[in-house]
């Protein structure tokens, strides 16, 4: 398998450790040990300084699973396998799945592992594209009418990395009345899920809705612990479950003793920290739509759920705005050419303590670079419609 050179990871390699302020980085703020323990209950927190460092189960703990399964609406832990982070899960669940017959609809624009793997591996695939001109609206029908005999899987990811849009209830549950039933599977990456930006919007785990779905996620974005490197599948699909676990032997076997029992503690501690999460996304979220709906040359669609948000220039190119915005400022954006998209969108990633700095920043040197380009951008008409209600 042949895999392309991944993007949006090269731009971290290059600038994430040494830019001034992360921008666009979709995790939450890096949750300290200290900050854990305060939340999580004491008897983890003994178990985790007593812990002996050896092998450990391949399909994860148990009590792991347990929390894993309860925390997507299932009561087994049979129906989890853990994975050393969500790209993992997705990766392994992808070459276990998929082979050079099979059709996959992909709802994009999306994080390339999500599209360009099934590509890798040979799949055919149709990408069903969110519209900013729809508000980033799920157009179920539009997916119908891309399957195929031979769709073996439609890809999702709700709340959306990057756009932050997050379909209505019937929608979703639209989504998945196309793979009930059928040899169809649905993979939903559920790695924001959690954070909403109105409380009311949080969908159902898919894998608690039809056996036909494996939901995906773990601790990495919405519990602020990505240096833990925990993810995780959850499938009502024994047969997935154990192909996974067969293919899982070949990778990594199993996952860090130490970063298991504090993926537990993190779940046990679940309501604190996407209370957190949340907390830290809506306030980050309003001081982006106060800079975007007040400066000439932005516009957007107000996200709804997850750490992302997808704004676009109005009369400059994306890519060379954020090259030259890192370069000069030390501000890290990601400009949609990371997503397939080659214009003027640019992701912001709302979960960081330092976002406010970061506005700062990118407001005081806007005016720099439109003196800089001539670019004369227009208030103009906003987008009509809005997914913030």
């Amino acid at each position: 398998m042949q895999l392309p050179p991944f993007l949006i990871e090269h731009m971290f390699a290059q600038h994430e450790f040494t830019c001034r302020v992360n921008l666009t980085g979709s995790d939450v703020e890096g949750l300290s040990l200290d900050e854990l323990w305060e939340v999580a209950p004491a008897d983890t927190h003994r178990w985790y300084e007593s812990l002996t460092l050896g092998y450990t189960e391949s399909p994860g703990h148990p009590l792991l699973r347990e929390l894993a399964a309860q925390s997507c609406g299932l009561p087994s832990g049979s129906t989890v396998q853990v994975f050393a982070g969500a790209t993992e899960a997705v990766f392994v669940l992808l070459n276990t799945i998929l082979s050079l017959t099979d059709h996959v609809v992909v709802i994009g624009p999306t994080y390339q592992l999500l599209i360009d793997v099934p590509r890798a591996i040979g799949a055919e695939v149709t990408e069903i594209r969110l519209r900013r001109e729809d508000s980033w609206r799920l157009d179920v029908d539009e997916v119908r009418r891309a399957l195929r005999p031979n769709t073996r899987l439609i890809v999702a990811n709700f709340p959306h990395n990057p756009t932050g849009a997050l379909p209505e209830a019937p929608a979703f549950e639209e989504l998945l009345s196309l793979v009930d039933g059928t040899e169809t599977l649905l993979l939903s990456d559920e790695i924001y899920r959690g954070i909403e930006l109105h409380p009311h919007r949080r969908l159902p785990s898919a894998a608690a809705m039809t056996a036909n779905a494996i939901s995906v996620t773990g601790v990495s974005k919405a519990m602020g612990m990505a240096g833990v490197r925990i993810g995780w599948t959850v499938t009502q699909n024994a047969a997935v479950t154990a192909r996974l676990l067969d293919y899982r032997y070949w990778t990594t076997l199993a996952t860090s003793a130490p970063s298991e029992v504090l993926a537990i503690a993190g779940l046990q501690a679940a309501p604190a920290l996407l209370d957190r999460a949340n907390n830290v996304v809506r306030a980050n979220a309003a001081a982006l739509a106060a800079y975007v709906e007040s400066t000439p040359g932005w516009d957007w669609v107000p996200p709804v759920g997850g750490t992302c948000a997808y704004p676009w220039l109005t009369a400059a190119e994306a890519r060379t705005f954020s090259e030259w915005l890192v370069n000069r400022h030390g501000v890290l954006l990601a400009p949609d050419v990371m997503f397939e998209h080659s214009g003027q969108h640019l992701r912001f990633g709302m979960g960081r303590a330092l976002f406010p700095q970061g506005m700062a920043a990118l407001a005081e040197a806007w005016p720099e670079w439109q003196r800089r380009s001539g670019a004369q951008p227009s208030a103009g008409p906003r987008t009509p419609g809005t997914q913030n209600d």
